[in-house]
Parts: C-alpha cells; sequence; structure tokens
C-alpha cells in the first residue's frame, strides 16, 4: 500500500476548531477587488483553480496553491508557471516537490495522480522596494496526457499591513435547549486603521447560531469538514483604529440543539479577516444563505480614524482566531441499529445493497466531541462480491488511502453527518452473487474517537442474508480476522483530539453517503 488511510480519515481531527487564515491556509483563485472573476478555464472536462494572495511590504510570505477540480484524473501533469508580470515587485520560490525547472520567470513542474488536488504550491514574497498597489497575475497551464489542456491564474497584490488580533478563548456551559451568550472580540495592535472586519464562524453542532443576521451570510452545507456544520460569515465597516478594540453585540448567541449528545463538549472557532484577506479566503466556502434578522453590530472602546482607502492585509494572522469551547450539561445519548438486510439474486446477478443503520433517538448522532463519528464494519457474504463500494469505505484488511475499492471480504464505512431521531443512513453498495445458496453478512456499528457507548449496544449487529430461504442457516459468512480493525484508529483519533485541542485546521472532503430521511 502507498499512504495509509489514516492520512485521510484523520484529516479534519483538529477542526474542532477551524483555524483559517490567509496566509497558511491557501484558497481557491478569487477576485482581489469585489466585481472581478477568477480565470478558470476548463478544457475536455478538466479544470484548475489557484487562490489569490495579498501581501504587505512588512507582512509574512504567502502561498498560492494550483488544484484540480472535481474528480481525481488518472493522468500525469506538466505545469507551466508564468510569474513574469509580478517578477518586478514579487519573489516566487520554487517548491521542493514535485521537481521543477526554471527558465527565466517561467517554471515547469512535473505532478502525478497521487499528488491531485493540490498539484504544485508556491511561495511568494515581497521584494524590496514593493508598493502598496502594485498587482500582477502568476498564469498557470497544465497539460494532461489524456484529459486536455486546463490554464488558471493566482492575482498578486500588494497591500497595506494592519494587525489584528482576536480576543481570549471563549468558553460556555449550557444544557440541550439553552440559549448561551458568546463574547468575541477584536482589537488593532497595528500602526494602520483597519477599515471593515469579517468575523468568520465555524462551529461543531452544538454551537448553532440564535439568530441569523442580516449582515451575514450562513452556509447549508457546513465548514470545510465534516465536524463544523454551523459555518457563517459576518461583514462589520467599522473602522478599528490602532490601540481600539471593538466587542460583538452582547445579543449575539448560540442556542444548544436539544437533541446533542450529552454531556460533550462542543468547539468552535472565531477568526477575524480584513476585507481584503476575506475576498482571497471566501471562495473556499459556500454561504449560500442570508441572514434575515436584524443587523450584527460591533461596539466600540475607542473612536474610528484613518483615511487610507488601500487593499489591507493582516501581517500577524496567526492571532486572529478565538477558541470557542462549550461544555454541554446533561445525560442523553442516540441508540443506533444496524438495518438487517435480506435480498434474492441469481448467480452471477449484480443487485443493488443498502447498508446502514436507523437513528432510534432520542439523541442525534455524529454532532461532534465525544460523539465525532459513526463506522460501519460491513462483512461481505462469503460468495458474493463487492462489486460497488461507497467512497467512504475503506477495505478493512488494509485501510489504504482510497476508498471505494471493490473486491474486499470486509469494509469499514466512516459516518460524520449529523444523524438525526428517525434518520437512517444507507450506504449504496451492489453484490455481485458468485455462490449459489444462502450466503450471510455482517453489519456491525461503532463510535468514535473515544469508544463512545451506544445506547443499547444489543441492535448495533445486524446479519446481510442473501437468499435466505433457499439454505436456512447454511451460509457461511467468512468472519477471519481484520488485521486493519478501526480500534488503533480510534484511540489514535481520541489521543489527537486531546493533545491537539482546538485551533488546527486539516481540510477534508465530505464523504458520500446516501441518507434516507
Amino acid at each position: 500500500m502507498r499512504k495509509h488511510a489514516t492520512r485521510r480519515w484523520l484529516a479534519g481531527v483538529g477542526v474542532v476548531g477551524v483555524c483559517v487564515v490567509a496566509s497558511a491556509t491557501p484558497a481557491p483563485a478569487a477576485p482581489a477587488s469585489p466585481g472581478a472573476s477568477p480565470d478558470v478555464v476548463a478544457a475536455a472536462g478538466f479544470a484548475t483553480s489557484a487562490n489569490n494572495v495579498t501581501l504587505a511590504p512588512a507582512g509574512p510570505d504567502k502561498t498560492v496553491v494550483l488544484r484540480a477540480l472535481g474528480e481525481k484524473l488518472q493522468d500525469s501533469y506538466v505545469i507551466t508557471v508564468d510569474y513574469g508580470a509580478i517578477d518586478a515587485f514579487a519573489e516566487v520560490r520554487s517548491p521542493a516537490v514535485p521537481a521543477c525547472t526554471r527558465a527565466g520567470t517561467v517554471l515547469t513542474c512535473l505532478a502525478y495522480q497521487e499528488d491531485a488536488p493540490d498539484l504544485l504550491a508556491l511561495s511568494v514574497r515581497l521584494r524590496a522596494g514593493a508598493r502598496v498597489g502594485q498587482e500582477g497575475r502568476i498564469r498557470f497551464t497544465v497539460t494532461t496526457t489524456a484529459s486536455g489542456t486546463s490554464t488558471t491564474a493566482s492575482t498578486v497584490l500588494v497591500g497595506e499591513g494592519v494587525d489584528l488580533v482576536a480576543g481570549p478563548a471563549v468558553t460556555l456551559t449550557g444544557g440541550p435547549g439553552a440559549t448561551v451568550p458568546v463574547g468575541l472580540s477584536v482589537a488593532n495592535r497595528g500602526q494602520e486603521t483597519a477599515r471593515g472586519v469579517v468575523l468568520l464562524v465555524s462551529a461543531a453542532y452544538g454551537l448553532t447560531p440564535s439568530k441569523r443576521y442580516q449582515n451575514c451570510r450562513y452556509g447549508s452545507k457546513g465548514g470545510l469538514v465534516h465536524f463544523t456544520p454551523n459555518l457563517f460569515a459576518c461583514t462589520f465597516d467599522d473602522e478599528i483604529a490602532p490601540g481600539r478594540a471593538f466587542r460583538v453585540d452582547g445579543d449575539f448567541g448560540v442556542t444548544v440543539p436539544r437533541d446533542v449528545s450529552a454531556p460533550n463538549i462542543q468547539p468552535g472557532t472565531a477568526t477575524w479577516f480584513t476585507a481584503q484577506d476575506w475576498a482571497d479566503a471566501q471562495p473556499s466556502y459556500t454561504l449560500d444563505q442570508q441572514g434575515t434578522g436584524g443587523v450584527l453590530r460591533l461596539e466600540p472602546t475607542g473612536l474610528p480614524v484613518g483615511a487610507s482607502r488601500a487593499a489591507q492585509t493582516d501581517v500577524t494572522p496567526a492571532d486572529n482566531e478565538t477558541a470557542v469551547e462549550l461544555t454541554v450539561t446533561g445525560n442523553q445519548r442516540a441508540d443506533l441499529a444496524a438495518d438487517e438486510v435480506r435480498i434474492t439474486a441469481k448467480v452471477g446477478e449484480t443487485v443493488p445493497v443498502k447498508i446502514g443503520y436507523t437513528n432510534r433517538g432520542p439523541a442525534s448522532s455524529s454532532n461532534g466531541g465525544r460523539d465525532f463519528y459513526t463506522i460501519v464494519k460491513m462483512t461481505v457474504p462469503k460468495g458474493a462480491y463487492a462489486a460497488k463500494v461507497p467512497k467512504n469505505c475503506l477495505d478493512a484488511d488494509i485501510q489504504d488511502e482510497e476508498g471505494g475499492r471493490p473486491g474486499a471480504r470486509a469494509y469499514l464505512c466512516y459516518q460524520y453527518d449529523v444523524i438525526h431521531k428517525g434518520g437512517k443512513v444507507a450506504l449504496p453498495f451492489s453484490f455481485r452473487i458468485d455462490r449459489a445458496g444462502a450466503l450471510t453478512g455482517t453489519v456491525e456499528l461503532s463510535n468514535g474517537p473515544v469508544g463512545t457507548k451506544d445506547l443499547d449496544p444489543s441492535n448495533d449487529t445486524a446479519k446481510i442474508l442473501v437468499n435466505p430461504a433457499s439454505g436456512g442457516q447454511g451460509g457461511d459468512d467468512g468472519s477471519l480476522p481484520i488485521t486493519g480493525s478501526p480500534t488503533g484508529l480510534v484511540a489514535t483519533v481520541g489521543g489527537l483530539l486531546l493533545v491537539a485541542g482546538i485551533g488546527s485546521y486539516l481540510a477534508a472532503r465530505r464523504r458520500r453517503s446516501h441518507f434516507v430521511a
């Protein structure tokens, strides 16, 4: 196996708090100014994007990441990077991997299918004498052997440096159904007045916003990872003078859902951006719903001043985040029941099979903290072949990086989405029947990351029965020991959660399960 599955399935463990800052977390291409459009061109179904960056003369380097969009191509990539338009004021550093050759202001690099979706990362720093307002584009041309050519560009802008700093960590306590105020603040520790700020909140299920404000946009799909279903960004036009601080209106708070697991810890983060840094980062997020309530306001502790209108970027974005932690009091858990499966099929026939479970309540499942995710272990009936496998299901014996591989004897499927009482998870498999008679497999449920107990463990296992009437109980389930059992993974995740705490960020794509209301 080329790569171990832990890297993929633990991606997002630290996202119990999302730390997103423009200099550290590259975003897909975004306009440098309102109304501009990313230069993304698709050819033969192949598209790429690259994030924009804004740098300050006294600020840190930024990273431009070239990404392949959509499904990973079974291909290799030749990447041409033309940075001539920014060479007068910015330096582009060659990456260590993949290997690149340089000719003048053009880099030629190679990448391979296992590198996708992030094909290339370039560090960009300003040269001495760079002036606020200078702007240019890095142009990328990506050529593949079978999928055509795609071009895109990243805008590099020289902005005015400011230094926002977030307020201290916030700790909250409340039971299911409680409304809890959240005190957030931001200060200006720099020498220039910050003209307008954006607050991005990314949080677990328990930290559901109590109100939806007109100057905030909310994401129906949640954050960049499964563990942050609450995502919203609020825009403020206030000017924050050097040495001054603002606090969010005292009306701002969260309502703990009535079906959250308890006792539990529900984490989140609040990150402050300059208007320009948010313009660079925003395309990473889907914020598809506008708030309709009142206007969320900032309450100043000093008088706003300043007249400069240049684009602004934060020179120390690492201190722009406030960790938020809610301790949920009470005692309620979910009862997840594995669903029995019965199918009838002839030898040689391939039939669809739904593998999953039902949440019998009263709590929702996979809602964060101790109740982080659910693992469905499915043992394929001996005499059947798993011809179609969901992407979030790994071969249980090897747990390699690629989910969805057919032909394994057993699978571990990881479920991160919140499932409410009465909700079902139905994983879309297909079995090819290779042997006549009654065949038997199993569905087994477990919870992560720290072995949270189900309310009723007696229904956590169910049978998969193929042609049950044709051979009585004579089916052989082929239950051999699974060398890649989830025990070590669960312990690893639990340890990482305890050690890492809130604030680290790893992106992970949404698993493709089929949920039935």
